[in-house]
């Protein structure tokens, strides 16, 4: 049973460290094949491009009412500009996917069809398979694997085309910069693209970090923080090597390539230098390294990449933080632009080196407490200020007419910082919101000062297009799912167990199970005849549905004044109708505000416990919301003419631009009046 997780965690193609539940994965079916390669895709006879060009500028998670907040208070003088013009008609609020998500609502956005098209249901999925353990969780988004022989494949594992590369095969000149779930890139005829959230790390991993220090535990290496590893460091006359672990070894049956680092404290005076193959980096206490380039060897097999490193202290205890470790961009260990020669093009623009992780700010780092809020902060405006360069040059250049680009960092700090806005969350620090209470607001007038920039680069007659993909909410506890399934004799345990803390429903009796749950919000019915060891009969299923349904909207939560814990609970048969139906969740639940599924649950434990609080820096959430109030925001230097935008609206809006036809699977329709038509 052991080797089965085991060989499930390394097959793992990016983890959901996102939702702090460490590495998972598994087997899962391709939808668009394999990796790019530097040979453009055959496609019909350029045609002309509409008049103008199209600018769509991206911000993950952006709540319309914070910005509502800071431009009324003068805090986002771009927006609000853009906000009153054209009567009010340019700014609207853009209705979200359910589940209001990333990978779910970024991939509507790109293919213009609803999750029951495209596959992609939450960051987790489920693995399905006889034996002790019929059911697993496994990465839901895209799959990596790795091969005795030449570089990693990666797939995307969702169905339908994305809108830039039916324009980049049909003649538009396309230009994409870090758009979230897009790994592998697309190939194009006429366009380039830099894959953005999914890019895996070095370790085939969303995220890893590596925290080394003279303070590590035994207990601590073997049992990690999610997103992290942990490595005990031994000085003798103030040296130490110890080993990074890089790439799997092709073949090696999950032995990793490992780097060996000497840790040098007290060179300079008062902090350390690290050397690696000869080479010697001097660090100075609370400030992040330049990048530093990695080189990993074994069997025959020689792997590049890039890291930064940050001296957190060298006196009694000599500690080292390593950021999860970027590909080379001059020489991807797997490619993460199109074509594979614009990774390091983009790395001469800027004049250095730049995170190709897709998870780009490392959340499991301040979440394990391993960095602070400042040294948090300060990575991300070195990264911030990367894409916001990629942004500008491409914009001065005039060798694109379809230009999409996505920042994550307005995500990132809201999951990260909202404690420091909610008095009533429990990891709320009066002295630390004193001194970072200001971050979320900082992203905003970030994203402003883009938007301000970008606009000044526009040509008269181009069309801006600024969205965000769902708004957020607290997140202040959570709920044991699979313990209310327990309590409802829905689920069972073996030995008649009130709970079981371990992951991967280890401990789940499935012949007396009818419903369980995993990932963010996701219920499953175990079916006879599609679960390996299903014994609810499909006569059964609609009651089990709806004994489900009204038990969770009437629950509340008696700890906390009766607070109601769930909006709504949605029928999977309903809201998840299309070509991949079949993968859906049987029920979605959609929290109210301040709960969420608990951390617990989304790998299937059953803690005994029915609610717990969130004490975790991670404070803020949307997953598993309602998407009636979760929307993100539109905003354009035209009219919209769509009264209820929805994300799924971009893609046919996109392609209707530049004078194509709809393809008839679309689920979304144009937001502007015909294509190109009239001047901004």
């Amino acid at each position: 049973m052991e080797r089965q997780i085991k060989r499930v965690l390394l097959l793992a193609g990016v983890c959901v460290l996102a939702l702090g539940c460490g590495k998972c994965g598994g087997d899962a079916k391709p939808a668009t094949g394999g990796g790019p390669s530097d040979e453009a895709p055959t496609a019909g006879p350029a045609t002309t491009a509409a008049a103008g060009r199209l600018v769509i500028l991206g911000f993950d998670g952006v709540d319309p009412d914070w910005v509502d907040r800071y431009a009324a208070e003068g805090k986002l003088p771009t927006l609000a500009k853009l906000v009153k013009a054209h009567g009010g008609k340019a700014y609207h609020r853009l209705r979200s996917t359910n589940p209001p998500q990333s990978p779910v609502a970024w991939t509507t956005f790109a293919t213009g069809t609803d999750p029951g098209d495209h596959g992609i249901f939450d960051f987790i999925g489920r693995k399905l398979a006889p034996g002790a353990l019929p059911v697993l969780p496994t990465v839901a988004t895209t799959s990596f694997e790795v091969r005795e022989d030449g570089p990693p494949v990666a797939r995307n594992l969702r169905t339908g085309q994305p809108f830039w590369q039916l324009l980049g095969n049909d003649g538009v000149r396309v230009a994409a910069l870090n758009v979230p779930y897009s790994f592998p890139p697309d190939p194009m005829r006429d366009g380039r693209m830099l894959s953005g959230l999914g890019v895996p790390d070095l370790r085939e991993t969303n995220s890893t970090f590596t925290y080394i220090g003279t303070d590590v535990t035994e207990a601590q290496v073997k049992r990690p923080p999610g997103g992290g590893v942990m490595v005990r460091l031994e000085l003798q006359d103030n040296r130490g090597q110890v080993e990074l672990e890089g790439p799997s070894v092709p073949g090696g049956k999950g032995a990793r390539m490992k780097l060996p680092i000497t840790i040098i404290k007290g060179e300079p005076a008062g902090s350390m230098s690290v050397e690696i193959a000869g080479a010697k980096t001097a660090l100075k206490i609370g400030e992040w390294s330049d990048w530093v380039e990695l080189e990993f060897a074994a069997e025959g097999s020689t792997v590049r990449g890039i890291a930064r490193m940050l001296a957190l202290e060298a006196g009694d205890n000599t500690r080292l933080f390593v950021t999860p470790m970027s590909m080379h961009p001059k020489a991807p260990y797997s490619p993460f632009t199109y074509p594979n020669k614009l990774a390091a093009q983009l790395a001469d623009e800027l004049g250095g080196f730049y995170k190709t992780v897709g998870w780009d700010h490392d959340t499991s780092a301040l979440n394990a407490e391993v960095i602070d809020e400042g040294q948090f902060r300060a990575d991300m405006d070195a990264i911030e200020t990367q894409r916001r360069a990629m942004l500008m040059e491409r914009l001065s250049k005039d060798d694109w007419e379809l230009l999409i680009w996505v920042s994550t960092s307005t995500d990132r700090v809201a999951h990260m910082f909202y404690r420091l806005i909610d008095e009533g969350h429990p990891s709320y620090d009066a002295e630390l919101a004193a001194e970072h209470g200001d971050a979320i607001e900082h992203e905003y007038r970030r994203m402003d000062e883009t938007i301000a920039l970008a606009s000044q680069k526009l040509k008269p007659n181009d069309t801006l297009l600024i969205i965000s993909d769902h708004g957020f909410h607290g997140y202040r506890r959570g709920l044991h799912v699979n313990q209310w399934l327990l309590q409802q004799g829905l689920l069972a345990l073996k030995d008649d167990a009130k709970g079981s803390t371990r992951d991967f429903f280890l401990d789940v009796d499935w012949d007396r199970t009818r419903a369980y749950a995993m990932g963010t919000g996701q219920i499953y019915v175990n079916r006879k005849g599609r679960e390996p060891r299903g014994v609810v009969e499909e006569t059964e299923v609609p009651a089990v549905i709806k004994q489900i349904r009204e038990g969770l909207v009437a629950l509340r939560d008696v700890d906390r004044e009766q607070a109601k814990v769930v909006d709504a609970v949605y029928d999977g048969g309903e809201v998840f109708a299309g070509g991949r139906a079949a993968d859906a969740p049987d029920l979605q639940v959609a929290f109210a505000e301040h709960y969420r599924t608990s951390w617990e649950t989304i790998l299937g434990g059953v803690p005994e416990a029915l609610f717990a609080d969130n004490p975790k820096k991670w404070s803020g959430d949307h997953a598993a919301s309602d998407v009636r109030e979760t929307a993100g925001f539109l905003v354009s230097n035209r009219p919209i003419d769509k009264s209820d935008p929805g994300i799924v609206d971009l893609a046919p809006t996109a392609v209707s631009f530049f004078g194509r036809g709809l393809p008839d699977h679309y689920d979304g329709s144009p937001l502007l009046s015909g294509p190109g038509q009239g001047q901004p």
